[in-house]
């Protein structure tokens, strides 16, 4: 059940398990996301990321999650879902 529209989705590098940045994709390369579709893969061809060049042959650990924007539905479904969310912190 997705509530949120998605505009694309964000592919995170890291190497050595340091953040060196991401890449925008139109549409999912995997199945799971997060944590849980965690790959490591060796890239196929060079890669550049926040201005610093990764040559083809490293190997580094990917994520890949949906970017979200607004909510899906009408207000009262909004406030219900907000509302919901927030009962496990106020027991």
């Amino acid at each position: 059940m997705i509530n949120f529209e998605i505009f694309g989705y964000s592919v995170d590098y890291r190497l050595n398990g340091r953040y060196i940045g991401s890449v925008t994709i139109e549409k999912p390369d995997r199945d799971k996301m997060g944590y849980y579709g965690k790959k490591i893969e060796t890239l196929t061809k060079d890669l550049v990321l926040k201005n610093k060049k990764y040559k083809k042959g490293t190997i580094v650990t990917t994520e890949c999650y949906p970017l979200c924007g607004k909510y899906i539905g009408t207000r009262k479904e909004k406030l219900s879902a907000i509302y919901n969310s927030r009962i496990g912190y106020e027991r």
